[in-house]
C-alpha cells in the first residue's frame, strides 16, 4: 500500500471515530462512549480541562443537537492519532446555548489491542454571545 493510499485510510478511519463519537452522544450511548475513552482521558474547553469522570458527567448534562463537521485532517504517529476538524452543532451546556457556529475541535487517539482510545480531546467553541 503506498503513502497516499495510508493516508486516505487514516484520514477516513478518523472521520469515523469522530462521527461515532458524536453520534453517540447524541444518542446518550454512555456505556458505548466510555468504551472509546482511555482511563487517563483529558478534556480541555475554554473553561478548563477536566478528567475523565467529569467529562462524563459534563456530556451527560448536554443536550445535543444536528451537528455539521468540515476540514477533517489527520495523522498518525505510531500508535497514535491526531485529528483536527471543525464542528457546528446546537449545544446546551449547564442549562446556557453555546455557539452553533463551526469551531474548531482536536482529539488524540491511542491504539491499544486493535482499538483506538481517545486520550484527550480540545473542544475551542465559544459560549453565545462572546
Amino acid at each position: 500500500m503506498d503513502k497516499q493510499t495510508d493516508q486516505g485510510n487514516i484520514a477516513l478511519e478518523a472521520e469515523a471515530l469522530e462521527r461515532l463519537s458524536v453520534k453517540l452522544i447524541q444518542d446518550k450511548n454512555w456505556d458505548a462512549l466510555e468504551k472509546m475513552l482511555d482511563p487517563a482521558w483529558q478534556f480541555v474547553s475554554m473553561n478548563g480541562a477536566c478528567d475523565r469522570a467529569s467529562t462524563m458527567s459534563l456530556m451527560k448534562q448536554m443536550n445535543l443537537g444536528p451537528v455539521k463537521f468540515k476540514d477533517f485532517k489527520a495523522t498518525q504517529a505510531g500508535d497514535n492519532l491526531i485529528v483536527s476538524f471543525w464542528l457546528a452543532a446546537l449545544e446546551f451546556c449547564d442549562g446556557k446555548e453555546l455557539s452553533p457556529n463551526y469551531s474548531p475541535r482536536l482529539s488524540v487517539w491511542k491504539k491499544v489491542t486493535n482499538q483506538w482510545l481517545c486520550i484527550a480531546y480540545a473542544d475551542l467553541i465559544a459560549k453565545s454571545g462572546n
